[in-house]
């Protein structure tokens, strides 16, 4: 990334987050699939503004696995230490049409906007059947009959596969992550730009970026898990 220094003189933003989780609770006996996570988005700011996601809460799905979701058991608080995946990529882009165009989140004033992942294993494609700690902490993928294959799996949560049942668990966003996120005053149109130039084509060479300076307010989901 850039070593472009934000500016700070537009003026703070403040933006709701509500994290529901459908359904509410989850079955490893009779769910085949993960819930979803769903996190709905609304702008108080005056404008509408730019978020910078990549690396944070709001990139879904790969906030799962980089620990910018959240999960705490309840009632004792414990934070649950889910699994993490490390990826050495070059810098972001600000290509109209490449991949990382989907790291430019806008959102409207007072308009709610919604993103949502599987809450669980697989990349946002719903196809890893969830199981439960016990199963997880072996450290080896199962079949659709609960028999082991020879392929290794973390042993880590993910969403709420790795999670153990008769437990309810509170899912949040982490606070520092979400602190130190990029953003611009503007929409993501102004950002991007064509491509076929080298110059310019990174994130960190948009001038217009703010770091820090929004007020975040974060409602926690929750969700039950049964074996």
């Amino acid at each position: 990334m850039s070593t472009t220094t934000p500016t700070t003189t537009s003026p703070p933003a403040k933006i709701h987050i509500t994290i529901t989780i459908t359904p509410e609770t989850h079955s490893f006996t009779t769910n085949p699939l993960p819930p979803l996570l769903t996190l709905s988005l609304l702008s108080h700011h005056p404008t509408q503004i730019t978020l910078c996601t990549f690396n944070r809460p709001l990139a879904l799905p790969s906030a799962l696995t980089n620990r910018t979701i959240t999960i705490h058991s309840l009632p004792s608080r414990q934070k649950i230490e889910t699994c993490l995946f490390q990826v050495n990529r070059s810098p972001v882009t600000r290509i109209r049409g490449d991949s990382d165009e989907q790291f430019y989140l806008t959102l409207l004033p007072n308009t709610p906007t919604a993103i949502s992942t599987p809450f669980g294993r697989g990349g946002g494609v719903n196809k890893i059947r969830p199981v439960p700690k016990a199963i997880a902490e072996k450290g080896w993928e199962v079949d659709e009959e609960g028999r082991e294959r020879r392929v290794r799996r973390s042993v880590q949560p993910t969403g709420v596969d790795g999670l153990e049942p008769g437990l309810e668990y509170e899912v949040g966003l982490d606070r520092e992550s979400l602190e130190g996120m990029w953003w611009a005053p503007v929409g993501r149109e102004e950002i991007l730009i064509e491509g076929g130039t080298t110059e310019g084509r990174y994130m960190g060479d948009y001038g217009g970026w703010v770091k820090g300076g929004i007020e975040w307010v974060v409602e926690g989901g929750r969700v039950k898990v049964e074996g």
